[in-house]
């Protein structure tokens, strides 16, 4: 009789640690769910925000170039112009603190195609393949494009 009891604890106890170990991979798969669904959705959030300020950075751009056209037509100084400056200076200041940076053009550098969009190639005394002129301003937000700068080049 006590073996048989024996033999029957001996299985209940395989049982229970059968079980046990059922829902121990059962938590482990659980934790692993949840901790893959909470980077999943960081990741989800990282992209609206990076998504809403990009559109909101756009627009803050053609604010700017607006803003910089006024400027070019403005030939004398005028407190008006000053006004002017002291925005796109704020303006330009508030672009940075977002990681906003102007892409540098150097009139007979190469041309680059990863930062630059080339709107016509025209003959020059310039080498093949160089800039010779800046039409429009190009950004970078968190060192990606978010508009390339507009350049004539070389033929």
């Amino acid at each position: 009789m006590k073996k048989e009891n024996d033999k029957e604890l001996k299985n209940k106890l395989k049982e229970a640690e059968k079980q046990r170990d059922e829902y121990l991979e059962g938590w482990k798969r659980a934790k692993a769910d949840f901790i893959n669904y909470k980077k999943e959705e960081g990741e989800r959030l990282a992209n609206v925000v990076t998504s809403a300020e990009g559109a909101v950075i756009e627009d803050m751009i053609r604010v700017l170039d607006s803003l910089n056209l006024g400027l070019v037509s403005c030939r004398e100084e005028t407190p008006e112009k000053k006004g002017m400056e002291l925005i796109r200076t704020q303006l330009e200041d508030a672009l940075k603190k977002y990681g906003v940076e102007k892409i540098q053009i150097e009139v007979g550098e190469e041309f680059d195609p990863n930062t630059q969009e080339c709107l016509e190639v025209l003959e020059s005394k310039k080498p093949k393949g160089t800039i010779i002129e800046e039409v429009e301003a190009g950004y970078t937000m968190h060192k990606k494009v978010v508009r390339p700068a507009k350049v004539k080049v070389a033929k």
